[in-house]
């Protein structure tokens, strides 16, 4: 009995440190005081190393976007749950400022998101009077700069500012959106080229897909039975993916974004000797590109 009580802890333990390190690491993105808009907000990062009784020790860095303007901070805090953390800044450890711009030291409260992937809360200044806002992290690449040099070109910060401006999750749930979408083919009336409400929903969905990946395009490929002549199919199915495609360009897509061919009834999925079988050819299939 002592032994499995002590297997039951040792599991518990294990879950929960598992649980606190899954934040731990360097993330990346933007704060900005209660009066600011993303896009005027700063560049931000924020590295997390965690304990097992789930402390922190870490350090965070500001920079003024496309300046060489940056304040690199040591942290601490510890963890909640396996979803929230507190921090307060200690002291400032580097900076470059202006008289325009000073740099303060900050507290506050950081919740993950899993629909989103985002890291995100509240913040408020301990040393500067009346001055707070609100954090959003994504979970980072590279490692903080710990010099005078700039992490990176601050081109993804206006990339950043973009997602949030769409709506966007981070970039890794649209990755897994993307690959865990289930594709599957249209399927049309006999010679019919009108889609069917039903598939609405799908064509949809694959639409934000696309949205949400700027070098992402869709291929759309038509089909038939084999009623009918060799180019009487060839001329249906461009017909069925023409219309699919002018459905995708509805909803948001750019026409160079949309790929089709058609090949008539040369590619069955199944056999067309029986009704469900030309049931099931009389498609759209898709592909990502």
């Amino acid at each position: 009995m002592k032994t499995l009580l002590l297997f039951f802890l040792l599991g518990l333990t294990f879950t929960v440190s598992a649980q606190r390190h899954s934040l731990e690491g360097v993330w990346q993105g933007i704060i900005m005081s209660d009066l600011e808009q993303p896009k005027d907000g700063k560049a931000f990062w924020m590295e997390f190393n965690m304990s097992a009784d789930g402390k922190i020790e870490g350090s965070s860095r500001e920079e003024k976007p496309y300046t060489e303007m940056y304040a690199y901070k040591r942290m601490g805090g510890k963890v909640i749950n396996d979803s929230i953390i507190q921090f307060e800044d200690v002291n400032i450890r580097k900076e470059i400022n202006s008289s325009h711009l000073i740099w303060c030291l900050n507290k506050g409260e950081l919740t993950y998101n899993s629909q989103t992937g985002y890291l995100e809360g509240k913040f408020r200044s301990t040393d500067c009077k009346r001055q707070s806002g609100k954090i959003i992290l994504f979970r980072s690449k590279y490692e903080i700069s710990r010099t005078d040099t700039n992490n990176l070109y601050h081109s993804w910060f206006d990339n950043f500012v973009g997602d949030l401006k769409r709506g966007w999750p981070a970039y890794y749930v649209r990755d897994a959106e993307m690959r865990n979408f289930e594709m599957k083919p249209v399927l049309f009336d006999h010679d019919k080229d009108s889609i069917k409400p039903e598939f609405h929903a799908y064509l949809d969905q694959m639409v934000k897909i696309v949205l949400s990946h700027s070098d992402l395009r869709i291929k759309i490929i038509g089909h038939t039975d084999s009623n009918g002549t060799d180019d009487y199919n060839i001329d249906l199915s461009q017909r069925r993916a023409n219309n699919v495609k002018q459905y995708l360009i509805s909803k948001g897509l750019k026409p160079d974004r949309v790929v089709i061919e058609y090949r008539g009834e040369r590619d069955p999925f199944t056999s067309n000797e029986t009704v469900f079988g030309k049931s099931l050819n009389r498609r759209v299939d898709f592909e990502f590109i």
